[in-house]
């Protein structure tokens, strides 16, 4: 019986049935101390990581959304001790073993360092923050890449980058272009040092980044360009009532919060100026919103299918001009985008 449910969790051939048990067999030992303990498991699929370099099964690396493409963690066994370095080239898991907790998928040369045979629960290092610096690449109003981590400002949400707002007229416009690009202008071109700690659940480094010992988080809160995260600590909560009453940025008319903006109905909740025309209603809600690209540089289309599921197409491939955009689509206004956001290219 042990037997068959090492053969249903071995990666590769296992079955749905055989994930559905994997907490029956496999359990966390307590033995990590200041460290986390996580769900791990093998892999041996593909020619490539998302790193681009060639996939070697012999190679001391593993697949994670946890990292930045490129760190070398270390990872102790804690069923016989054996630490070794690992470093991270590959995203995943994906499917099933994501769905049911798996962090970390190793390469068969990864495995044998760590004496690891099937799936199991592996130490991983504890979230203490680390000071990244440099001039920071724009992804998008709350996203940037700084010496190839990227990193997601915490505690505020800005608007996606095809996200349309109206002004007091009720004329749309593109706010979440606005809100990348006031960014850009602002700080751009200038050193940032951010304090990260932690990841989301796209793999992007959570950090609260600084110029100057100015705020990056603070200063677009407070000139109305992101909101204060709901759910966080809300530590921009003073910042977006100055916002508000001034009137800045976005909050100059209406607009759907970004949160809501991603899964937005009939019937999501308008903030912003309390009278704008109706017609502002369809322009926010309706499916014209996302029906066309907000501009000539946005012109990638991503699709969210289930589970969260995320893909994007560029314009020429083969299934580009057949996917007609809708409420569970969105536009991206370049593939590192796109990918930054967890989505991943439509094979051809």
């Amino acid at each position: 019986m042990a037997a068959a449910a090492v053969m249903a969790l071995a990666p590769g051939v296992a079955d749905a049935r055989g994930w559905d048990t994997v907490h029956r067999f496999v359990h966390k030992t307590g033995k990590c101390g200041s460290g986390k303990e996580v769900l791990a498991s093998l892999y041996s699929i593909g020619t490539r990581t998302s790193s681009g370099e060639p996939m070697n099964r012999d190679a001391l690396t593993a697949a994670s959304h946890e990292y930045p493409l490129g760190t070398t963690v270390v990872v102790t066994n804690p069923a016989n001790g054996r630490s070794c370095s690992i470093r991270v080239n590959d995203r995943g898991p994906f499917g099933k073993p994501r769905d049911l907790g798996v962090k970390i998928d190793f390469t068969t040369g990864a495995a044998r360092c760590l004496g690891m045979r099937e799936t199991q629960y592996v130490c991983l290092p504890g979230e203490e923050p680390i000071e990244i610096a440099g001039v920071p690449l724009v992804i998008d109003g709350n996203t940037v890449e700084i010496r190839g981590t990227k990193i997601r400002l915490r505690g505020i949400d800005a608007p996606e980058t095809d996200q349309l707002c109206v002004d007091e007229k009720g004329t749309g416009w593109t706010c979440g272009l606005a809100a990348r690009d006031e960014l850009v202008k602002r700080f751009g071109e200038k050193p940032w040092t951010c304090q990260v700690a932690g990841h989301d659940k796209h793999g992007r480094s959570l950090g609260s980044c600084a110029v100057n010992a100015e705020s990056v988080e603070e200063w677009m809160v407070r000139s109305g360009w992101a909101m204060a995260l709901v759910g966080s600590a809300r530590v921009y909560e003073a910042s977006e009532v100055i916002a508000r009453d001034a009137q800045s940025g976005m909050w100059s008319g209406a607009f759907i919060a970004p949160s809501d903006w991603r899964h937005r109905t009939r019937q999501t909740t308008i903030v912003g100026a309390a009278n704008v025309p109706s017609s502002a209603l369809d322009i926010l809600r309706g499916p014209a919103s996302v029906a066309d690209a907000p501009s000539p540089e946005c012109v990638i289309k991503g699709s969210i299918g289930k589970g969260g599921r995320c893909t994007y197409q560029q314009p020429g491939s083969h299934l580009y001009a057949k996917l007609k955009m809708g409420p569970d689509n969105r536009w991206f206004c370049s593939v590192k985008e796109a990918e930054t956001a967890g989505c991943r290219a439509v094979k051809k």
